[in-house]
């Protein structure tokens, strides 16, 4: 049975996640995913949430065996995997990477295009 201190290790461990993925560094667990916004999904967020949530209701000893916690492992483990995923900042890279490689072929074949109409013109 987990007790309130493995909560709080938990708990800790997201807020430092949080804290060096996206630059979250003050505030609580909750405090943290409302300042998130579009930084994290929404069922992410969710998760982020239950976790807190239950952390704060295993310090009530009436309330802490009502705590689903075969949930709260699930969403402890799908927090943890996406805050320690790929690097959001190789993502937007990549995309910018990508975005910027299409723009390249998508002028080198205009120039092409147009090279050939005026060849085809006469022009050249």
């Amino acid at each position: 049975m987990q007790t309130d201190r493995e909560f709080g290790t938990r708990v800790k461990r997201l807020e430092r996640l949080i804290g060096r993925e996206l630059g979250l560094s003050s505030g609580d667990l909750r405090t943290r995913v409302a300042r998130a916004r579009r930084k994290l999904p929404d069922a992410i967020k969710r998760d982020l949430l239950q976790v807190a949530e239950a952390a704060h209701l295993a310090g009530h000893p009436r309330i802490a065996p009502q705590i689903d916690r075969r949930a709260v492992d699930r969403a402890y483990a799908r927090a943890v995997a996406h805050l320690t995923g790929p690097e959001t900042a190789d993502i937007r890279k990549s995309r910018r990477l990508g975005a910027a490689g299409a723009l390249a072929v998508n002028l080198i074949v205009i120039f092409c295009l147009v090279l050939g109409v005026l060849v085809w013109r006469n022009l050249l």
